[in-house]
């Protein structure tokens, strides 16, 4: 990915293709690393040929999770992440709005812990599956839930993360 970064209360922007405004970013401390997340976005975008988007990743911890998860999806239980479609273009910056995630950063350790991998790599994969989510990708029937995690192995390996066979 191309562009100038700069911090704005302590909210990272991005120029170029893709925005990512982290918010509550502190809940996830150390496990956050911003720069993989966006070039997994930014690979996603790539493949899918996506021009300039902004993205906004709200971290969660169990209880933000599971009271976004009830409101939204009547399951008030933690959750990795969650999407919420936009897809209109910003009149201001020209740039089209993908959505919101809500991604669980609690979720993630429990689950990196369980894997044997760096909450880091959880988290990207968490974001990038929602990305996915929010351009188009779907993971209900098995079919689908089995491309979906290949788009995302593709993706991730580049980046040094790797993902199992089948999703658990």
């Amino acid at each position: 990915m191309t562009g100038r970064a700069k911090e704005e209360g302590g909210r990272r922007k991005e120029e170029g293709r893709i925005v990512i405004d982290f918010v509550d970013a502190a809940i996830a401390g150390a496990d956050l690393d911003r720069a993989l997340v966006r070039r997994a976005v930014a690979a996603a975008l790539a493949e899918d040929g996506m021009g300039r988007c902004a993205l906004t990743v709200l971290l969660v911890d169990d209880a933000g999770s599971a009271r976004l998860h009830g409101e939204h999806f009547d399951d008030p239980t933690p959750t990795d992440v969650m999407t919420f479609p936009d897809g209109q273009d910003d009149p201001e910056s020209g740039r089209h709005r993908l959505g919101d995630l809500a991604v669980g950063v609690e979720v993630a350790r429990r689950e990196a812990a369980r894997r044997g991998v760096p909450v880091a790599h959880e988290l990207t994969l968490y974001v990038l599956h929602g990305v996915l989510h929010l351009l188009g990708h779907d993971d209900v029937d098995p079919r689908d839930q089995a491309a979906m995690w290949q788009v995302q192995r593709n993706l991730l390996a580049p980046l040094g993360i790797a993902l199992e066979e089948k999703p658990t």
